[in-house]
């Protein structure tokens, strides 16, 4: 009975239990996007193991998810390295996402004329499923690839799954920013409403906007790390 009251009016739902490996892989992710581990710095699994005063098997764990991630690259025989970013690689990288992304959408366009009903349904879900929280440390969720899947071309659906292993790193930068979320989904919602419309034109217009945009924000924190 003592126990009952003393537990009374707790609220459980708030607890939060985190697995070692994940609290290990917060930790190493979050100093690799504050840039306290240095693009191209070395990073060895025994070391942050001992100073962390654990075993290496959460650590081993950890880094299969942040070579996963892009955020470091394993070497045969010589380690694993914090990857390398750079100006030059993320404008070149935004610059075919943005080829890829207005693509998807003539290609949508034209599976419109085709279809409008059927499209039209699917641009509608497309619109309920935004306020969905997805897992920005996922390779391929969220309105962007939903977008590119509309288009129903496997080949361009392949080429931006190939894509976004390399854009990983940099959303993951443009994520880490506080409030990103929330103007990411305004910017989302206006593209879309033009999209029901069904003005392609204006869509790919906002959406290019959009794409300049997190390229800006992610261009500043990127010069940020590299000359801290």
């Amino acid at each position: 009975m003592g126990n009952n009251k003393n537990n009374k009016g707790v609220n459980w739902d708030k607890v939060e239990v985190k697995s070692l490996m994940t609290v290990v892989l917060d930790t190493i992710r979050r100093r690799i996007l504050t840039g306290e581990f240095r693009p191209g710095q070395k990073i060895n699994e025994s070391e942050i193991a001992v100073n962390l005063g654990i075993s290496r098997s959460p650590v081993r764990e950890a880094f299969r998810v942040l070579e996963r991630d892009g955020l470091i690259t394993t070497l045969p025989r010589k380690g694993s390295y914090i990857t390398d970013i750079s100006l030059n690689d993320l404008g070149e990288l935004f610059e075919i996402r943005n080829i890829l992304e207005c693509y998807a959408l003539d290609c949508i366009k034209k599976r419109a004329k085709e279809s409008p009903d059927n499209i039209q349904s699917m641009i509608e879900e497309l619109d309920r499923n935004l306020t969905k929280k997805h897992d920005p440390f996922s390779v391929i969720s969220g309105f962007h690839y939903n977008l590119v899947e509309l288009s129903n071309n496997s080949r361009l659906i392949e080429l931006y799954k190939i894509l976004a292993v390399s854009l990983r790193r940099y959303w993951l930068i443009y994520h880490s920013k506080k409030g990103q979320r929330d103007i990411s989904l305004e910017h989302h919602q206006e593209i879309l409403n033009i999209l029901k419309k069904g003005d392609y034109s204006g869509t790919k217009t906002l959406l290019k906007k959009h794409i300049q945009y997190v390229k800006g924000v992610v261009g500043k924190r990127v010069k940020e790390i590299l000359s801290s």
